[in-house]
């Protein structure tokens, strides 16, 4: 998977500390360096992922519900508050996001039997099986990415970025 993000490549952050280093020598671009390199490798994963969900008429977006429902379990429904808890989104994106997958029939929206008050969102059958199928397909997306560390690399990453996380009260 190789994906070009316009004159954005790995060189240009290496030539990019060099010009600083000449134009302020002083300057520690070590910081630079990462976050650049950490910028690009979010976006060509991004851009992997986004390729994967648009073979199955899916924006990131959509997968997000029909991958935090499906994970919900049987009955695979879940309120809106319940997604917003687990999405991170906002009630406005939140809406614009389950009316799409309910257009697509890919989920319901029903009130609550006993109170009316609450409405579950809840994968069609259609929205299961199409939920099993794009989430292996984003997996081997994800695995693909990642095929060209080893084991060692994959495990010193992930803790870096945990360590990273933890220290900036993000995990």
């Amino acid at each position: 998977m190789k994906y070009r993000f316009g004159s954005l490549k790995m060189q240009n952050l290496d030539n990019i500390q060099a010009l600083w280093a000449r134009e302020m020598p002083q300057l520690d671009t070590a910081t630079m360096a990462l976050i650049g390199r950490l910028q690009i490798a979010h976006k060509h994963m991004t851009l992997a992922m986004s390729k994967t969900f648009r073979r199955y008429g899916l924006s990131e977006a959509g997968f997000d519900v029909l991958a935090t429902l499906r994970r919900s379990g049987p009955p695979y429904r879940l309120t809106p508050n319940q997604l917003l808890a687990q999405m991170l989104v906002t009630s406005g994106s939140m809406t614009s996001r389950l009316n799409q997958l309910q257009k697509q029939q890919l989920i319901t929206r029903s009130q609550d039997q006993q109170d009316k008050r609450i409405c579950w969102v809840q994968l069609t059958e259609q929205g299961l099986s199409l939920s099993k199928e794009v989430i292996q397909a984003h997996v081997e997306t994800q695995q693909a990415l990642l095929a060209g560390l080893s084991r060692e690399q994959h495990q010193q990453l992930l803790s870096g970025l945990q360590a990273y996380l933890q220290q900036a009260g993000l995990e």
